[in-house]
């Protein structure tokens, strides 16, 4: 049932014009950044903006009065549009790698196996913190009052960016960043990144569960 309504969920947003528009970017992002790994963050960076677009879908469709009599659980329905979500990342990721390697081959550079998997799991992480902040608020009270949660992770991301910038502390961290071990970077990404989900999850089926559809 999980299956068939992530499916479901993503024939309804996935092959809109918005969608190829957002994996468009990852693409010009790979292709006119030469930093590597760019793509990468763009990828993540796009997919916490596209968490709120099965939530539009819903409301424009009056979808959430469909799943309502449809004979699937609440919990289902916030599985499978988690998986969908999920499968969007993965899109979005595996085309920014495609891209960060063809233009490094292009560009006649090397690509390290250790930059790309850093990339990778800094990703995840913010892609799980995502979820973590963002559907919980969806799923209980719907696009529309909550589509300003859409731009909270990437002004949260700019923020704090900013504010390493301001106070001197930018410098510092970056070296101690360097210093740590890249499976310890790895790990920590990944266990957050898969954390994140697990919370959006099982905080967001026991809000959903309590509203009116």
């Amino acid at each position: 049932m999980i299956a068939a309504f992530t499916r479901l969920d993503l024939s309804s947003w996935f092959p809109r014009t918005q969608t190829a528009l957002t994996l468009l970017f990852v693409v010009v992002v790979g292709v006119l950044l030469p930093v590597p790994g760019m793509a990468i963050v763009a990828a993540a960076l796009v997919t916490s903006l596209m968490v709120s677009a099965p939530f539009l879908g819903d409301e424009r469709g009056r979808l959430d009065t469909l799943y309502g009599v449809l004979p699937v659980s609440r919990s289902t329905v916030v599985i499978g549009r988690t998986l969908s979500i999920i499968a969007y990342y993965l899109v979005a990721a595996v085309l920014a790698t495609a891209v960060t390697v063809v233009s490094a081959i292009v560009r006649g550079g090397q690509i390290e196996t250790k930059l790309l998997l850093i990339a990778h799991t800094v990703a995840l992480a913010f892609v799980g913190l995502s979820m973590a902040l963002q559907l919980p608020v969806l799923f209980r009270i719907g696009y529309t009052r909550g589509r300003l949660m859409a731009y909270t992770p990437a002004f949260a991301v700019a923020g704090i960016a900013w504010l390493l910038q301001t106070t001197g502390a930018l410098v510092p961290v970056q070296q101690a960043f360097e210093r740590v071990p890249v499976a310890a970077i790895c790990g920590a990404g990944a266990l957050i990144g898969i954390l994140g989900i697990i919370c959006a999850v099982i905080i967001s089926a026991r809000l959903y569960r309590t509203r009116e559809l």
